[in-house]
Protein backbone atom coordinates (compact mmCIF):
# COMPACT_ATOMS: atom_id res chain seq x y z
CA UNK A 1 0.00 0.00 0.00
CA UNK A 2 1.25 3.39 -0.98
CA UNK A 3 1.22 6.44 1.60
CA UNK A 4 -1.98 7.95 1.19
CA UNK A 5 -2.07 11.35 2.22
CA UNK A 6 -4.45 15.15 2.29
CA UNK A 7 -3.31 18.29 3.25
CA UNK A 8 -6.05 20.62 4.65
CA UNK A 9 -5.34 24.61 5.45
CA UNK A 10 -7.79 26.10 8.15
CA UNK A 11 -8.04 29.70 9.53
CA UNK A 12 -6.41 29.98 12.95
CA UNK A 13 -10.22 30.72 14.21
CA UNK A 14 -11.31 28.61 17.36
CA UNK A 15 -14.72 27.38 15.84
CA UNK A 16 -12.64 25.89 12.95
CA UNK A 17 -11.39 23.23 15.96
CA UNK A 18 -14.40 20.97 15.36
CA UNK A 19 -14.02 20.75 11.46
CA UNK A 20 -10.61 19.72 12.08
CA UNK A 21 -11.98 16.89 14.51
CA UNK A 22 -14.46 15.69 12.21
CA UNK A 23 -11.74 15.24 9.28
CA UNK A 24 -9.26 13.66 11.34
CA UNK A 25 -12.50 11.03 12.81
CA UNK A 26 -13.60 10.35 9.16
CA UNK A 27 -9.70 9.96 7.80
CA UNK A 28 -8.76 7.69 10.64
CA UNK A 29 -12.11 5.61 9.18
CA UNK A 30 -9.80 4.75 6.75
CA UNK A 31 -7.65 1.98 9.68
CA UNK A 32 -9.37 -0.48 11.04
CA UNK A 33 -8.99 1.35 14.37
CA UNK A 34 -10.42 1.11 17.62
CA UNK A 35 -13.24 3.80 18.58
CA UNK A 36 -10.89 4.72 21.44
CA UNK A 37 -7.69 4.84 19.05
CA UNK A 38 -9.36 6.63 16.41
CA UNK A 39 -10.84 9.38 19.16
CA UNK A 40 -7.04 9.58 20.62
CA UNK A 41 -6.04 10.31 17.03
CA UNK A 42 -8.27 13.66 16.81
CA UNK A 43 -7.72 14.04 20.13
CA UNK A 44 -4.16 15.38 19.74
CA UNK A 45 -4.78 16.54 16.38
CA UNK A 46 -7.19 19.26 18.21
CA UNK A 47 -4.97 19.77 20.76
CA UNK A 48 -1.62 20.68 18.22
CA UNK A 49 -4.36 22.85 16.24
CA UNK A 50 -6.09 24.70 19.39
CA UNK A 51 -2.29 25.12 20.84
CA UNK A 52 -1.38 26.84 17.41
CA UNK A 53 -4.57 29.17 18.33
CA UNK A 54 -3.54 29.92 21.22
CA UNK A 55 0.25 30.29 21.73
CA UNK A 56 1.69 30.97 18.00
CA UNK A 57 -1.32 33.19 17.12
CA UNK A 58 -2.08 34.40 20.09
CA UNK A 59 -5.93 33.85 20.06
CA UNK A 60 -5.80 35.94 16.17
CA UNK A 61 -8.01 34.14 14.07
CA UNK A 62 -6.77 35.59 10.29
CA UNK A 63 -3.79 33.00 10.09
CA UNK A 64 -3.35 29.57 8.72
CA UNK A 65 -3.00 26.46 10.13
CA UNK A 66 -1.92 23.63 7.39
CA UNK A 67 -2.74 20.10 8.62
CA UNK A 68 -1.19 16.69 6.68
CA UNK A 69 -2.72 13.20 7.64
CA UNK A 70 -0.46 10.65 6.00
CA UNK A 71 -1.44 7.43 6.17
CA UNK A 72 1.54 4.75 5.69
CA UNK A 73 1.36 0.65 5.84
CA UNK A 74 3.17 0.98 9.10
CA UNK A 75 2.46 4.72 10.86
CA UNK A 76 0.26 7.26 10.69
CA UNK A 77 2.09 10.79 10.63
CA UNK A 78 0.20 14.22 11.11
CA UNK A 79 1.84 17.25 10.54
CA UNK A 80 0.58 20.65 11.97
CA UNK A 81 2.06 23.73 10.55
CA UNK A 82 1.62 27.61 11.50
CA UNK A 83 3.99 30.77 10.79
CA UNK A 84 2.93 32.19 13.88
CA UNK A 85 5.37 32.67 17.54
CA UNK A 86 8.35 29.67 17.52
CA UNK A 87 7.83 27.65 20.24
CA UNK A 88 11.11 27.33 22.52
CA UNK A 89 14.07 24.68 20.96
CA UNK A 90 13.71 22.29 23.92
CA UNK A 91 10.15 22.88 24.69
CA UNK A 92 8.86 18.97 24.12
CA UNK A 93 11.67 17.93 26.33
CA UNK A 94 10.99 19.97 29.59
CA UNK A 95 10.36 18.08 32.40
CA UNK A 96 7.67 20.67 33.59
CA UNK A 97 5.39 19.39 31.28
CA UNK A 98 4.49 16.42 33.09
CA UNK A 99 0.98 16.25 33.98
CA UNK A 100 -0.51 18.41 37.47
CA UNK A 101 -0.74 16.32 40.54
CA UNK A 102 -4.64 16.69 40.54
CA UNK A 103 -6.45 15.52 44.13
CA UNK A 104 -9.64 13.40 43.09
CA UNK A 105 -11.44 14.62 46.32
CA UNK A 106 -11.10 18.47 44.76
CA UNK A 107 -12.08 18.98 41.54
CA UNK A 108 -10.88 22.66 42.17
CA UNK A 109 -6.92 21.06 41.45
CA UNK A 110 -7.84 20.37 37.75
CA UNK A 111 -6.54 22.77 35.70
CA UNK A 112 -9.00 24.13 32.71
CA UNK A 113 -5.68 23.85 29.77
CA UNK A 114 -2.41 23.39 29.75
CA UNK A 115 -2.17 19.61 29.56
CA UNK A 116 -2.51 19.37 25.29
CA UNK A 117 0.88 18.79 24.96
CA UNK A 118 1.45 16.51 27.50
CA UNK A 119 -2.03 14.48 26.19
CA UNK A 120 0.21 14.42 22.65
CA UNK A 121 3.41 13.14 24.21
CA UNK A 122 1.53 10.44 25.94
CA UNK A 123 -0.99 8.77 23.35
CA UNK A 124 1.53 9.16 20.12
CA UNK A 125 4.54 7.30 19.83
CA UNK A 126 6.63 10.56 18.53
CA UNK A 127 6.53 13.70 18.86
CA UNK A 128 9.02 16.29 17.04
CA UNK A 129 9.07 20.03 16.38
CA UNK A 130 11.00 21.81 13.74
CA UNK A 131 11.11 24.70 11.72
CA UNK A 132 10.35 24.09 7.74
CA UNK A 133 10.82 27.03 5.27
CA UNK A 134 9.53 29.39 7.88
CA UNK A 135 6.76 27.87 9.37
CA UNK A 136 6.46 25.95 12.68
CA UNK A 137 5.44 22.35 12.72
CA UNK A 138 4.71 19.39 14.72
CA UNK A 139 5.11 16.35 14.01
CA UNK A 140 3.26 13.12 15.23
CA UNK A 141 3.57 9.67 14.79
CA UNK A 142 1.87 6.77 15.76
CA UNK A 143 3.20 3.73 14.47
CA UNK A 144 1.02 0.82 13.42
CA UNK A 145 1.34 -3.06 13.85
CA UNK A 146 -0.15 -5.97 11.71
CA UNK A 147 -1.77 -8.64 13.81
CA UNK A 148 -3.37 -12.06 12.22
CA UNK A 149 -7.09 -11.48 12.79
CA UNK A 150 -8.40 -15.38 11.21
CA UNK A 151 -6.34 -18.52 10.34
CA UNK A 152 -6.72 -17.37 7.09
CA UNK A 153 -3.63 -15.45 6.76
CA UNK A 154 -5.05 -12.38 6.36
CA UNK A 155 -3.80 -9.44 8.61
CA UNK A 156 -5.37 -6.06 9.91
CA UNK A 157 -3.62 -3.19 10.90
CA UNK A 158 -4.36 -2.09 14.50
CA UNK A 159 -2.30 0.65 16.29
CA UNK A 160 0.09 0.21 19.11
CA UNK A 161 -1.40 0.56 22.05
CA UNK A 162 -0.73 4.08 24.29
CA UNK A 163 2.25 3.88 26.66
CA UNK A 164 1.32 3.22 29.81
CA UNK A 165 0.39 -0.25 29.43
CA UNK A 166 -3.54 1.15 28.65
CA UNK A 167 -4.72 -1.51 26.06
CA UNK A 168 -7.09 1.04 24.13
CA UNK A 169 -10.50 -0.69 24.49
Amino acid sequence: MKCRKIKFIIDSDMENVPLVGMVVNKLSSLIPLTNIETYQIELCTVEAVTNCIKHAYGGRSGNEIEIIFSIYPERIIIEVYDTGKLMEKDFLSRKDLSTPKIDPHDLSTISEGGMGLEIIKKIMDEVKYQRVKEKNCLIMIKELTKEKINDSGKSQLLINRPKGGKDGT
